[in-house]
């Protein structure tokens, strides 16, 4: 087993906070199959942003250079949109995508150049989204509603430098991917469903204590 090197060593358990900015990105698949229907298993994306902000905790061993651990986290979101069915022009249909938090447990692996940790990270996602279709239409009132907590995956990468012997701040930058989610409604003797794929890029800051 390598000795650990002179100066800094990373080994420990840490908890923190961080705050950050998230690019959501949702695609629509129309799935119907009914024969009168153009719009079968069309795609329609639109963006959703949002700030963000959390608490993680984690633990990492150092050998040699090499710093790997573990990390949790928990962050609050508010990265929602509406937006216009473009499919149909001139259509008052909508779309819309909330997510109001997310959380992921990862895998850390990091090279220690004395307090400075650049790292790679990656491992399993959930979070709650809430996807819409509306038509805005007050005689029919139709509307395609998903709401769940899903799971998915997440990579990333960032860096960390170490103020003092307990206090480290951090730069970091995830990809999200959550599970697709479905809503439908029913109306003229058909059904229509919708299929909500989510996913977010997430960058934020913190800071963390090692205890």
């Amino acid at each position: 087993m390598s000795a650990a090197p002179a100066g800094f060593v990373w080994t420990g358990g840490y908890a923190g906070i961080h705050l950050g900015y998230g690019g959501g990105r949702t695609t629509v698949t129309e799935l119907d199959d009914y024969s009168f229907s153009v719009f079968d298993d069309t795609k329609f994306k639109f963006n959703a942003n949002g700030f963000l902000g959390g608490v993680h905790a984690g633990y990492v061993w150092q050998s040699g250079q090499l710093v790997y651990g573990v990390e949790a986290d928990i962050t609050g979101a508010d990265i929602d949109n509406t937006v216009a069915n473009a499919m149909i022009p001139g259509s008052n249909e909508s779309f819309s995508t909330s997510i109001d938090w997310f959380g992921t447990t990862r895998a850390r692996l990091g090279y220690a150049i004395d307090r400075f940790l650049p790292f790679v990270t990656g491992g399993v996602a959930f979070g709650h989204v809430k996807s819409s279709y509306d038509d805005n239409d007050g005689s029919q009132d139709n509307h395609a509603v998903a709401d769940d907590t899903v799971a998915g995956w997440t990579v990333g990468a960032g860096a960390q430098y170490a103020l003092t012997d307990n206090w480290s701040l951090r730069a970091e930058y995830l990809y999200v991917d959550l599970q697709d989610s479905q809503g439908s409604f029913e109306t003229g003797g058909e059904t229509f469903r919708y299929d909500f794929d989510n996913n977010i890029h997430v960058v934020r800051l913190g800071a963390s204590y090692r205890f």
